[in-house]
């Protein structure tokens, strides 16, 4: 799920010194442990639920069919496909540190959610469409909570981020200009979306947006934090 989009969906169906511990990796150095590695957990960050490829396997083979119905949109890649909770923009490294603890402070008696594709949608209308995406189905309210909670994190810490509402989706075709959507493909994407398996996420992943290229933002996990079980 990329960014949530400005304005109301249209769409189908359904700082704080020692709160942290060493993350995953890091060594301990006593008092001052730096919790992350100020060089990685720098640049365009956001924290994300990844989708494993099980569950998105049939709108994965619905993107070519989907590609011939949007003329002049770019199509997103699997492999990047995540749903966005909290995007941070350009961090710079002394702030690394910061984004453990907003990881960690965020997940911290979280369960893990029960999630399923579902729908279709577009921002911000279907005359007008920016973005396609499908929807999201299960324990929404999870990620919704795990979001609010990233939110008030990050001002504590003092960190940027987009103050979006949060409507759990996943970023499928985004277009440079706006543009109607066919009814065949939002009904595409729903039928593919419905034919996925349902998943447990059990972790919030801490994302690198690395820009350029000719396929677009390329997207590396940096950081994961569990949920519960």
């Amino acid at each position: 799920m990329s960014r949530p989009g400005a304005g109301p969906p249209a769409g189908r169906g359904p700082r704080r010194p020692g709160r942290g511990t060493p993350g995953r990796g890091a060594p301990g150095r006593g008092a001052e442990a730096s919790l992350a590695d100020p060089d990685l957990l720098a640049g365009r960050l956001f924290f994300a639920v990844p989708v494993p490829g099980l569950s998105r396997a049939p709108l994965e083979a619905a993107l070519p069919d989907l590609a011939l119905l949007l003329s002049g949109a770019r199509l997103t890649t699997p492999g990047g496909w995540h749903l966005t909770l909290a995007f941070l923009g350009q961090v710079q490294p002394e702030l690394a540190d910061e984004v453990v603890r907003v990881g960690e402070a965020a997940t911290a008696g979280v369960p893990a959610a029960r999630l399923r594709l579902e729908g279709s949608g577009v921002f911000p209308n279907g005359r007008r469409a920016r973005v396609l995406w499908a929807g999201l189905g299960g324990d929404t309210d999870v990620l919704v909570r795990l979001a609010a909670s990233l939110a008030a994190e990050c001002k504590a810490a003092g960190l940027r981020f987009e103050e979006r509402p949060l409507v759990p989706h996943l970023t499928l075709a985004r277009f440079s200009t706006p543009a109607p959507v066919p009814e065949a493909a939002l009904e595409l994407v729903a039928g593919a979306a419905a034919a996925g398996s349902e998943w447990e996420a059990r972790e919030l992943a801490c994302y690198r947006s690395i820009l350029g290229g000719a396929r677009g933002a390329r997207y590396r996990v940096i950081r994961e934090f569990p949920l519960a079980g």
